[in-house]
């Protein structure tokens, strides 16, 4: 009955990625990892990164910046014959999405939000146009932000897509073709006793502005007179960003290591670099992602440090 899977998959892929989504190939089927990334698949078009022990870990970063290519499609399908297709959430595809599992049914049946997809496990997901700046993937798990039963998949996240299927069945798309509206989901909502502030923990509150403390302040704060300011730092850390943020990031990691700063020390100040950089170039940028840009600059043998010069560093 699933002979021609791949194929099936690899025509829906093609459709997906002709309407401007990109998509990554999964496991599908009845595998147990029907829900994940199809590992090899991915490793063989280039989509790896290798760890610290010199083996090839699959990636799909780069198809959160990108949609992939035909050639890539007809590897992951039909040479590979990946059975399952992902939707990668965010900027590059336009969407984030509201993952309901069974334990939001009440939620969502009381908020009256129609499904565009049923789950096999009898969940909804239902599409959001993506707002224009970075909304992250959370599950109500996480951080208890959400209401039980409610996740999003935003920038950075992929969704399963129809007509992929798992051991309970197969994911069904309704009729509904309107997307669910911004202004459609509630600021707050009530859920046994507790109030969750849905719309700003679905990552759909724009962002206030990140107000940058004064040199002045910030060099009494950050620093004392044998050390080299962290602003400073991250300010140069900046200019980079236009080429590239991880770039950056890494250079900050290199000159903070360089100036006598502990690795805690560089990564507690990660998230200002990032919010400063995080709109100068498309596509999404983490803390997490940054973290890891300063962390391997401090496997690097330490450079010699700063000079002061005129009261300020060089």
């Amino acid at each position: 009955m699933y002979e021609h899977e791949p194929e099936q998959m690899y025509k829906e892929a093609c459709a997906r990625v002709a309407c401007g989504l990109s998509v990554i190939p999964t496991g599908g089927g009845i595998s147990p990892k029907a829900k994940q990334p199809h590992h090899e698949a991915l490793k063989a078009t280039g989509h790896f990164t290798i760890n610290q022990e010199g083996k090839r870990r699959s990636s799909w970063k780069e198809l959160q910046r990108r949609l992939p290519t035909q050639a890539e499609l007809e590897a992951w399908y039909l040479e590979h014959r990946a059975r399952g297709l992902g939707i990668v959430t965010g900027e590059v595809s336009g969407w984030v999405v509201v993952d309901v599992d069974q334990a939001g049914l009440g939620l969502l049946q009381e908020l009256a939000w129609a499904p565009h997809v049923l789950t096999p496990s009898g969940g909804a997901h239902l599409y959001v146009r993506h707002p224009g700046w970075y909304v992250a993937s959370n599950a109500s798990h996480t951080n208890g932000a959400l209401p039980p039963g409610f996740d999003v998949r935003g920038d950075g996240g992929h969704v399963m897509a129809p007509p992929s299927r798992n051991r309970a069945g197969t994911y069904r798309r309704t009729e509904v073709r309107r997307a669910l509206g911004i202004e459609e989901i509630p600021e707050e909502v009530t859920v046994d006793g507790v109030t969750y502030p849905l719309r700003a923990a679905l990552g759909l509150v724009r962002p206030a502005p990140v107000a940058r403390p004064s040199r002045e302040t910030r060099s009494a704060a950050d620093s004392d007179d044998d050390q080299v300011p962290v602003w400073l730092m991250v300010d140069r850390a900046a200019e980079y960003a236009s080429e590239s943020r991880n770039k950056g990031a890494f250079m900050f990691g290199l000159w903070m290591h360089a100036n006598g700063y502990a690795l805690h020390e560089a990564q507690r100040h990660v998230e200002e670099y990032v919010h400063l950089v995080v709109d100068l170039r498309q596509g999404p940028f983490t803390i997490e992602e940054a973290r890891q840009a300063v962390a391997s600059a401090y496997r690097y043998e330490r450079q010699a440090p700063w000079v002061r010069q005129d009261n300020d560093a060089a």
